[in-house]
């Protein structure tokens, strides 16, 4: 096929468009439900336990750590009629004072969360698409209007691909030099021949629209549940929070177009909207369009696959129990307990480990095929998004310094943050 040829006519499977949405709440609302505290009473918290103070730790003074950990600083009782402030570090060189919101605990709102901690995951994920939806805005300030955005994004995806064919790009100087453009020809040669790569580009059309969102929200759900700890899934929040900050960066001062809006002399053609495929997250004023680098699609997947790769590995252990007036949870050397959870051992079958393992590595593999067939993104697109994810973990207790600014919103909505379930029997 030549670089104008017209895409060949594909078999057209139409997803009504309210089911990707009714699945991403049916997800979020499941896991808000599971992971729910079963004996807490909303209405008669009197019979329910109440919030109980957590011990500060020398860490705490340290750095600062995640108020939703169970290493928070919250003292004295919520009964008591004074509320020491809570003692912060900023860059690891001044500490500052932050109002102690345990005085809210028995406010109406803290007791729903109190209830559903998963709530608060929601809202972290709430105010991630509200910062992405900025992007395109700001991105089309900086370059001066949406004509010379346009622009400017088609100059950058240009450069990407002729800095591939520069360093492992194929032999000619026309369209074949380019590795997606190779990949995606294989494809669409099958579909003119009528055999199974038709129905291969059919499955990455609908993997790349349908699996992104629901996928990640889904592991956001699966991983609260089933981490071994709230700090180990702390850790993995916040490394996908930082990528989140990174890529809008990225996205507004690097506007890049992906392969699909390139101009046809290029040879991409949008198979996904091509096949009527497109999820309602990729239309209108849900996406920013010229967001190609880094890829959040693989970034994403390459961050889930690592947890899966290092989830094999992982001794599963059972945590301790808290008895049942709660009085443990002002332990900390309990805590310390449920965190190790050293006490029962139970090794993963090589079957779990296997399933982790394949899991960790066909998942972000099957993304970063659908992102090239598909004329979604570059292939230097998804190596950006693997480096961001690996300097995003390294970075991630960055976003602790940010805890000055949550103690202050918690004070103005006079709201108390809940005691995680994660990691921890879900009986009490």
């Amino acid at each position: 096929m030549g670089p104008n040829a017209e895409l060949p006519k594909l078999k057209v499977w139409k997803m009504p468009e309210w089911v990707e949405p009714v699945v991403i709440v049916s997800i979020l609302f499941g896991a808000m439900f599971i992971t729910r505290k079963k004996s807490y009473s909303i209405l008669n918290p009197s019979s329910s336990p109440s919030y109980k103070p957590i011990k500060p730790t020398r860490d705490d003074f340290d750095y600062g750590r995640d108020s939703f950990d169970t290493d928070d600083y919250r003292s004295p009782s919520p009964n008591s009629s004074q509320y020491a402030p809570k003692r912060r570090r900023i860059l690891g060189i001044w500490t500052v004072h932050t109002p102690n919101s345990l005085r809210f605990a028995r406010h109406v709102h803290s007791r729903i969360l109190q209830k559903f901690p998963f709530l608060i995951e929601m809202f972290y994920w709430i105010l991630t698409y509200f910062f992405y939806r900025m992007t395109a805005y700001l991105s089309a300030v900086w370059y001066g209007g949406s004509v010379g955005l346009w622009n400017v994004a088609q100059d950058h995806g240009i450069s990407i691909l002729e800095l591939e064919a520069w360093f492992v790009g194929g032999k000619g100087t026309g369209t074949e030099r380019w590795i997606e453009w190779r990949v995606q020809q294989w494809f669409l040669a099958g579909v003119v021949a009528g055999d199974v790569r038709e129905l291969l580009l059919t499955i990455l059309n609908r993997v790349y629209a349908l699996i992104h969102i629901p996928g990640t929200v889904g592991f956001i759900a699966w991983y609260y549940t089933m981490a071994p700890s709230h700090q180990r899934f702390c850790t993995v929040r916040r490394t996908m929070s930082l990528l989140n900050l990174f890529a809008f960066f990225t996205f507004t001062v690097y506007p890049c177009m992906p392969p699909r809006l390139l101009p046809k002399e290029y040879g991409f053609l949008d198979t996904v909207n091509a096949e009527d495929a497109a999820s309602v997250w990729m239309s209108g004023n849900y996406v920013n369009k010229l967001a190609a680098m880094p890829s959040m699609h693989f970034g994403y997947a390459f961050c889930i696959g690592c947890v899966f790769v290092s989830t094999c590995r992982l001794t599963m252990r059972s945590p301790p129990t808290p008895d049942s007036t709660g009085d443990d949870l002002e332990n900390p050397r309990f805590l310390k307990q449920m965190e190790d959870s050293t006490d029962q051992e139970t090794r993963r079958s090589a079957f779990v480990r296997a399933a982790y393992l394949i899991s960790g590595i066909c998942y972000p593999a099957l993304i970063l095929l659908a992102i090239v067939s598909t004329a979604n993104h570059y292939i230097l697109d998804a190596v950006a998004g693997a480096f961001v994810v690996l300097i995003s973990y390294l970075g991630n207790k960055f976003l602790m310094n940010f805890l000055v600014l949550e103690d202050w919103l918690l004070w103005a909505l006079r709201l108390e943050k809940p005691e995680p379930t994660t990691g921890m029997k879900n009986t009490y």
